[in-house]
């Protein structure tokens, strides 16, 4: 009696301890996991085309791949849409042309587990500009992390070395 007894709770303990898993979006996700990555999605394309809209000068279509109450987090300074689009149109009026290298690494991070503000999509990339005035170019790389909601971006941190571009401004 004491082995069936042991059998079963040594067996018991193994059916607990193993990883259920789960479907998400299609995808099998282990129970244990509190979100999933993926490199490819309508989000990341989203990012693509806001970079893209920059880089043309398209205020229209970069406006419209955000939530009319986005924050921009630009190197610890904050500010909202019509702050940053003045912004980048003041680099235009200087005469410096933004040329989008590439978009380096990007991908697409899904939390299983809503946040306050039930965002769970993020989107992380690495982007690679080169601004021209004249003669001068400087090549500058964000590191850039949007969160996404709805299908706008609603927030969107950016870390990068901004002293070319001041140097470019003057």
């Amino acid at each position: 009696m004491k082995k069936i007894l042991l059998s079963l709770i040594v067996s018991a303990s193994l059916i607990a301890c193993t990883n259920q898993e789960t479907k998400t979006d299609g995808q099998t996700v282990p129970s244990n996991a509190t979100g999933y990555t993926i490199d490819s999605s309508a989000n990341t394309d989203l990012v693509r085309k806001a970079a893209n809209a920059l880089v043309n000068n398209d205020t229209t279509a970069y406006k419209n791949c955000y939530t009319s109450n986005v924050i921009f987090h630009d190197n610890n300074d904050s500010a909202n849409l019509t702050q940053n689009v003045a912004g980048i149109q003041a680099i235009h009026d200087k005469g410096i042309i933004w040329k989008l290298n590439k978009i380096g690494a990007i991908w697409e991070t899904i939390d299983l587990n809503p946040k306050a503000n039930e965002n769970t999509s993020y989107v992380i990339s690495y982007q690679n500009y080169t601004l021209t005035k004249g003669d001068k170019s400087i090549v500058v790389r964000f590191n850039v992390l949007n969160n996404i909601k709805d299908g706008k971006l609603m927030s969107e941190y950016l870390r990068y070395d901004n002293s070319g571009i001041a140097e470019l401004m003057k």
